[in-house]
């Protein structure tokens, strides 16, 4: 059954179009942020061996921003990542991989940008790793209303702790609607839907995973609501 209720916006303290701790955007120039997404040692898990995760705030025309989901994809084929379309004219670049992998976006993103320096800004945000994202930086339209399909892989005592966790995370966190099944011991899929703001901070949280948990694989599907 579908479930809501009404809580106080959430800002998910990775998300880097709403960070409040990361500086100021410059025009034409990418100050560098870290935000740290612990808390008293509770979302600490085994780390993911050599990722980093970067997520790069872009404001630019429309040709610019159209420009760079391409140029994201051919910067290193072992990069994964997302690029989400947001209003106004901006765009957030998700990236993980090595460091020297996202020195090279983050610098390729200056370079694009300096191109229309007069209007274009980024900001960039360096956060910890999830492993959640394929290679294929696909460009996601948001829109003040989604809908996720969030399909999550792993062992039956992984996805048990998820289990217990959803309707807190999902609907008493961030007030989402949330329809959850389990048609195998390894398997957990997720109709989660609501406002955005929110819904991307509980794909961040099914990414993380619960406590010293994190499924093998999380795929996710983004649809708008009318």
């Amino acid at each position: 059954a579908l479930q809501s209720t009404r809580r106080t916006p959430l800002i998910d303290p990775d998300d880097a179009s709403r960070a409040a701790a990361a500086p100021s955007a410059h025009r034409g120039v990418i100050s560098l942020a870290c935000v740290d997404a612990n808390m008293a040692g509770f979302e600490q898990k085994p780390p993911i061996g050599g990722l980093e995760r970067v997520a790069v705030l872009v404001t630019g025309s429309k040709q610019l921003l159209d420009s760079l989901p391409r140029a994201c994809r051919e910067v290193d084929a072992s990069l994964s990542g997302v690029v989400y379309s947001l209003p106004d004219e901006r765009l957030e670049v998700i990236a993980e991989g090595s460091r020297a992998q996202l020195d090279k976006l983050v610098g390729l993103v200056h370079q694009v940008i300096a191109v229309d320096s007069n209007s274009a800004t980024s900001r960039a945000v360096w956060q910890p790793p999830t492993g959640g994202y394929g290679g294929t930086f696909p460009l996601v339209a948001l829109h003040p209303k989604m809908l996720a399909q969030i399909d999550l892989d792993g062992d039956k005592q992984t996805l048990d702790f998820y289990t217990l966790q959803l309707q807190l995370e999902a609907v008493f966190n961030r007030g989402l609607k949330l329809n959850s099944k389990r048609p195998q011991n390894e398997q957990l899929k997720l109709t989660v839907s609501g406002d955005t703001v929110r819904l991307k901070s509980f794909v961040r949280w099914c990414q993380r995973g619960p406590p010293m948990q994190r499924a093998d694989r999380v795929q996710v599907e983004w649809e708008p609501l009318n």
